[in-house]
């Protein structure tokens, strides 16, 4: 899951993959509260459906050709965001968190990003996951995030869901067997696991947490 700075031009072709790039910086969290994406919460609810996709290698390159790992559906109410998103090629055992990163108004770093947590899971031999998002106006975006182990990063609360750029990003904090004690942990942040810094340097310099390999963007 990621955010970082410099997100200009948005809304499409090159801004998109920009923001692509650049939101591949930061994973962040909120508690999950439990819906589906089925449902339609108002009769002014928009849905629509997109890819998921691999948008960098595992050595932290990007990807030039993304291919798709799954697919996303986000319904969209005037209080509230909910998406139900299916992913296959996992790691069997990986512990991984799925992530809203929704970047409002200007788009302007951190303070119009609300980064919360949607989902979690261990990922069974399948190497497949289904998550169950859903986040409200108002709510609050994760708090703790100090990469450089001082500063915090403080994000925006949840405020538009109809406008926004919606991003849900998929963080790997490893293997569920190496967590012992701290396997709620690595479920409930997106900085905490074998697979992420500093026990394990993330080789994508635009993501100081767990690497983020995998996310969908709806525009």
């Amino acid at each position: 899951m990621s955010v970082n700075n410099g997100l200009g031009e948005p809304r499409s072709g090159r801004g998109a993959r920009r923001v692509a790039l650049m939101l591949a910086a930061l994973v962040v969290l909120v508690l999950p509260a439990p819906a589906t994406a089925n449902d339609a919460r108002a009769p002014d609810s928009m849905t629509d459906r997109t890819n998921v996709v691999q948008e960098w290698n595992f050595d932290g390159t990007a990807v030039d050709d993304p291919p798709t790992v799954g697919t996303s559906r986000l319904t969209r109410g005037g209080d509230r965001l909910d998406a139900m998103v299916r992913i296959a090629g996992l790691q069997p055992g990986g512990v991984y968190t799925f992530w809203w990163v929704v970047v409002q108004d200007d788009g302007t770093f951190p303070d119009d990003i609300f980064v919360a947590l949607g989902d979690s899971a261990v990922v069974g031999r399948s190497g497949r996951a289904t998550a169950r998002m859903s986040a409200t106006v108002g709510q609050e975006s994760i708090t703790g995030f100090a990469p450089d182990g001082v500063n915090e990063i403080t994000f925006a609360p949840l405020s538009d869901t109809v406008d926004s750029i919606v991003r849900i990003e998929i963080a790997y904090h490893g293997q569920s067997e190496d967590a012992g004690d701290d396997l709620d942990l690595w479920l409930n942040d997106f900085w905490t696991g074998e697979a992420c810094p500093p026990t394990t340097p993330n080789p994508n310099p635009l993501q100081p947490h767990c690497p983020v390999w995998y996310a969908a963007t709806h525009t």
